[in-house]
C-alpha cells in the first residue's frame, strides 16, 4: 500500500484556504499532512492551532517565528516528511491548491505503471496553460523558455506569432513530460531527495521550485504532468490574476518584494541553465529593460527591477528590504 505525506506551506491570513486544502487531503488517500506555518497572521495561527488539536494523529505543524520564504519552508516540510519511516511518497501542495476528487488516486495508479526514468509526477493546475501546451506539443522545454531569453522574453517568440504557422498538437494526450515543475502538485518517492537534495533556501521566494525540480531533469530523470489529476488554485497568483495586462504592466503594479524576487531569481536560473550566447542574452535584457522603462520610468518598481538585475548579476542573494 502506498502511503502519502502531503507537505503544505501557509502564511499570512489564509486559514480559510488552507482548511479547504487539508480537508480535501484528509478525505483522499493522504495518510499524514505536514503544514509549515510561515509565521501566519494571528487570526490564522489561532485557527490552525485549534484545527491541529482536533487532528493530531494525521497532522504535524512546524511553527516558524518569521516568514522564512517558500524555499526554506518547503525544505523544512520535506525534511520532516523524509523522517516518516513508513511513508515513502510525498505530495506537495500550496495552501490554495485544492485537489479534485481522485486527483491523488490518479497519481498513485499512474505511478505503478509509469514509464522508465519517470521519477516525479505533477498534478495539473488549470490556470497553468503553458504546462498543458508542453504536453500537447510533446515539448518538455516549452515551460523553460528559449535559450538566451531574458525573464522568458525572446524576440523570436514575438516574431513567430506573425510568421510561423500554429503547430499541430495532440489534444488527446492526457500526460507528458515537462522540464521542471512548481511545488504545488508534485508527487514523488522521497528517495529522490537523496540524489537531488532540497530547495536552495537562498532563493527565498520564486524560482526556487524551478531550480529545485530542474535538478531532476538534469539528473536524467523525467517529470510527467498528468492532466487528469487536477488541483484547482482557489486563490489566483498576482502574476496570473490580471490576464488582460502584459508582463510590463504587471511588473509596474506588482508588490515590490514579489517583483524583486521574481526578477532576481529568474535571472539566476537563466544564468545557470539557459544562457548559451551571452551577447544574445544581453540584447534581450536591454530590449526588455527599454520596454519596461517606457512603461514605468517614474515608477518605484523600475528601481526595484534595476536592483534585482544588479543583484542577480553579482550573485548577491540578500533578502529584499
Amino acid at each position: 500500500m502506498i502511503k502519502v505525506t502531503a507537505v503544505i506551506v501557509t502564511y499570512a491570513d489564509r486559514f480559510n484556504l488552507l482548511k479547504q486544502v487539508v480537508d480535501t487531503c484528509l478525505a483522499s488517500n493522504v495518510s499524514q499532512i505536514i503544514i509549515v506555518d510561515n509565521n501566519s497572521d494571528k487570526n490564522s495561527r489561532e485557527k490552525l492551532r485549534d484545527f491541529y488539536e482536533k487532528h493530531k494523529e494525521q497532522i504535524t505543524v512546524i511553527w516558524n517565528k518569521s516568514n522564512l520564504g517558500s524555499a526554506k519552508a518547503y525544505k523544512q516540510g520535506l525534511q520532516k516528511a523524509y523522517e516518516i519511516k513508513d511513508h515513502d511518497f510525498i505530495w506537495m501542495l500550496d495552501d490554495d491548491n485544492k485537489p479534485r476528487e481522485n486527483a491523488l488516486n490518479i497519481l498513485i495508479e499512474f505511478w505503478k505503471t509509469r514509464p522508465e526514468q519517470v521519477e516525479t509526477l505533477l498534478s495539473f493546475r488549470p490556470d497553468r496553460d503553458q504546462y498543458k501546451q508542453a504536453v500537447y506539443e510533446s515539448n518538455p522545454n516549452l515551460v523553460l523558455g528559449r535559450d538566451n531569453s531574458f525573464l522568458g522574453f525572446h524576440l523570436l517568440d514575438k516574431v513567430s506569432k506573425f510568421f510561423v504557422k500554429s503547430k499541430k498538437v495532440n489534444k488527446e494526450k492526457s500526460f507528458g513530460e515537462i522540464a521542471y515543475a512548481p511545488y504545488g502538485g508534485m508527487f514523488f518517492n522521497k528517495s529522490i531527495l537523496d540524489e537531488i537534495g532540497y530547495p536552495n533556501e537562498d532563493y527565498f521566494l520564486y524560482s526556487d521550485d524551478h531550480d529545485w525540480s530542474y535538478r531532476i531533469t538534469k539528473a536524467n530523470k523525467k517529470i510527467y504532468l498528468l492532466l487528469d489529476s487536477i488541483v484547482d488554485d482557489i486563490d489566483t497568483s498576482w502574476a496570473i490574476k490580471d490576464k488582460k495586462s502584459n508582463t510590463f504592466k504587471k511588473m509596474i503594479n506588482a508588490p515590490s518584494f514579489r517583483l524583486y524576487y521574481t526578477v532576481r531569481n529568474r535571472m539566476l536560473f537563466e544564468k545557470k541553465y539557459l544562457i548559451k550566447n551571452v551577447l544574445v542574452y544581453k540584447f534581450h535584457k536591454f530590449l526588455f529593460k527599454a520596454i519596461l522603462f517606457s512603461y514605468s520610468f517614474r515608477s518605484e518598481n523600475f528601481k526595484v527591477f534595476s536592483k534585482a538585475t544588479k543583484d542577480a548579476k553579482k550573485n548577491n542573494l540578500v533578502n529584499f528590504e
